[in-house]
């Protein structure tokens, strides 16, 4: 019997040894693959972003957005992550219907009745504050000065300059529909920073109620290198949320990512490093 209960032991053993070494292979894997998901979504994101950085702007005009007056600007770090703001019509917020009188648009207009985007009852992402700078189907950019929320009458800083259709009633009701007139985007600065491990796109940095969204978590550097004038080359360094036992002191960081420098560590952490250069077709 004693014998028969060691050699139980022995196999239980075995068999408990296995199952955490399996157990620990399939976390890691798990993390591995979330950490891969993860960052290269945000890769992609900050990518879509550089490609419309610029659109709906002036292209020999001077603008503000709230404090940003350049298309991109970038934060150069040697020690410690990038941070980079880019301007441009990032979204639709509106369709423009007519002038303020029910008519199709002059150059001379400055009021504008607009029909919400959507289900939505009002303009809400037109104000007077850090959500007035708006663009017309990318072609006019104008000021905001009243209206915007439930009142669908705005007006502009300044004349639209170009002449608009009045819209066409697809459906027949006699409403200015979404969708059924020239696309208004709303002009916004978007900018990228890591603090913490938590990669964050802040909407309107100097707005008096930023949007702050994490995009990413784990994420240990973020790296911007502008090559050839019109192109961005962005670095992303993520890491796995928990250590690898297995792996203690084989995870370190690449030396250098463009021009900084990164220690080496003996954590257990397994990481990935991506890299993606982005034509920037409006800077």
């Amino acid at each position: 019997m004693l014998v028969v209960l060691v050699i139980s032991m022995l196999i239980t053993g075995a068999i408990y040894s296995s199952y955490i070494s399996q157990q620990r292979s399939f976390t890691a894997q798990d993390q591995v693959a979330e950490m891969n998901s993860t960052s290269r979504i945000s890769l992609s994101i900050i990518a879509n972003d550089l490609r419309e950085t610029g659109f709906g702007l002036l292209e020999n005009g001077s603008f503000n957005i709230n404090g940003f007056t350049q298309v991109m600007t970038l934060t150069d770090n040697t020690n410690a992550p990038d941070q980079i703001t880019l301007v441009g019509a990032f979204r639709k917020a509106a369709t423009l219907c007519s002038n303020g009188s029910g008519q199709a648009i002059q150059p001379e207009d400055t009021f504008l009745i607009l029909a919400p985007p959507g289900d939505s009852k009002v303009l809400d992402d037109i104000n007077t504050t850090d959500k007035r700078n708006i663009s017309i189907a990318g072609i006019t950019y104008g000021v905001v000065v009243s209206g915007g929320g439930s009142q669908l009458r705005i007006q502009l800083q300044d004349p639209v300059g170009n002449t608009f259709p009045l819209y066409t009633d697809l459906n027949g009701n006699n409403v200015c529909d979404d969708g059924e007139g020239l696309p208004v985007y709303l002009i916004e600065d978007h900018t990228y920073q890591v603090v913490g491990n938590e990669l964050q796109r802040v909407k309107r940095l100097n707005g008096p109620t930023p949007e702050v969204e994490t995009i990413a978590q784990n994420i240990e550097d973020l790296q911007f290198a502008l090559i050839n004038n019109n192109t961005v080359r962005v670095n992303i360094l993520a890491s796995t949320e928990r250590p690898d036992p297995n792996f203690q002191g084989m995870g370190n960081p690449p030396g250098t990512i463009e021009n900084r420098n990164l220690p080496a560590t003996n954590d257990g952490l397994r990481r990935r490093w991506w890299q993606m250069e982005v034509s920037v077709r409006n800077l």
